[in-house]
């Protein structure tokens, strides 16, 4: 189905801290004794001016992660063998040791659609995934501290570790973004659902999460879809945009099911080939909202 192109939606998200934020970066600082021994993760980016800057960034695979553990958890919760484990072998590689197969032989149908829900999203070693996220970037000066810090040893209450610092973020704003390519509702859902619950504090990011680190704000500043057909009445999943011959290879959603209601406040324009329907921040987070449960919708679907 990455051959063809049916949908796109990119989020532009903003992300601040609630409580104080550490992404470690795994390099050693080495006989600096100016540096902390734990340190937010940095790179360098050109500047307008042509220089070069070293900036504190939250690189888009651990907000990847932090993002697929969530939705396994959320999708876990309401069908166990729909989402996989990392302490087992993935949904495809079960299903292939009972088949007899490898993967090697498998077509790409047959690859999505003997993958479990999570792994249709995130992809797997089978297939591709359809969601991609960048890296995010510090909109302007962050606050940061150094916070000292122990291991306690569980059994002797002595410490097993340190003292060691802590570079923190306190505060700042830090821009990335979400793109998310040949998706059904219920797929657009789950990432929203998902989301939410991070934007809302309930799941932190990082290095810390015991010591209350790592729980953040998470906005959509905006949302673009971009569609090849013309549509003005509904935002359509890829069920709705596939021909019937695809929808039934890759057993996706009838498409009765894959039209959401378009928001009265989207702006829609065509650009080159493109159909594009654009949300501002408070439609974008109310779209969300609505669309958050339909991945639950799409399941209890699928299993009948």
């Amino acid at each position: 189905m990455h051959g063809k192109f049916y949908n796109e939606a990119v989020l532009e998200l903003s992300l601040r801290p609630r409580t104080p934020l550490l992404i470690a970066s795994g390099a050693a600082t080495g006989l600096d004794p100016t540096l902390p021994e734990i340190q937010f993760i940095r790179t360098h980016r050109r500047k307008e001016d042509g220089t070069v800057e070293e900036v504190i960034y939250i690189p888009g695979s651990s907000f990847r992660g932090v993002l697929r553990s969530h939705a396994e958890r959320l999708v876990r919760s309401v069908h166990e063998d729909q989402a996989c484990r990392v302490t087992e072998k993935t949904c495809l590689q079960q299903k292939l040791s009972r088949l007899g197969k490898k993967e090697t032989e498998l077509e790409g149908s047959e690859a999505y659609k003997n993958s479990c829900y999570v792994c249709r999203l995130f992809g797997n070693t089978g297939i591709a995934a359809r969601i991609r996220v960048a890296d995010f970037y510090p909109t302007g000066p962050l606050l940061t501290e150094i916070r000292p810090g122990v291991a306690i040893d569980r059994v002797t209450g002595s410490v097993a570790q340190g003292p060691f610092q802590l570079e923190l973020v306190t505060d700042g704003e830090f821009v990335g973004q979400i793109s998310l390519r040949n998706f059904t509702l219920g797929q657009l859902g789950l990432l929203a659902a998902s989301l939410l619950d991070i934007g809302d504090g309930l799941v932190p990011l990082g290095h810390g999460k015991s010591r209350g680190l790592g729980r953040v704000s998470l906005n959509v500043k905006n949302v673009t879809f971009r569609f090849l057909q013309p549509t003005y009445d509904a935002l359509k999943g890829v069920g709705a945009l596939a021909d019937e011959q695809t929808r039934k290879a890759y057993a996706l959603p009838k498409p009765e099911d894959e039209a959401f209601p378009m928001p009265p406040s989207a702006k829609i324009s065509h650009e080159h080939v493109f159909f594009l329907v654009a949300l501002e921040a408070e439609a974008a987070k109310d779209l969300f909202e609505k669309v958050a449960s339909h991945w639950v919708k799409e399941l209890e679907v699928e299993k009948k």
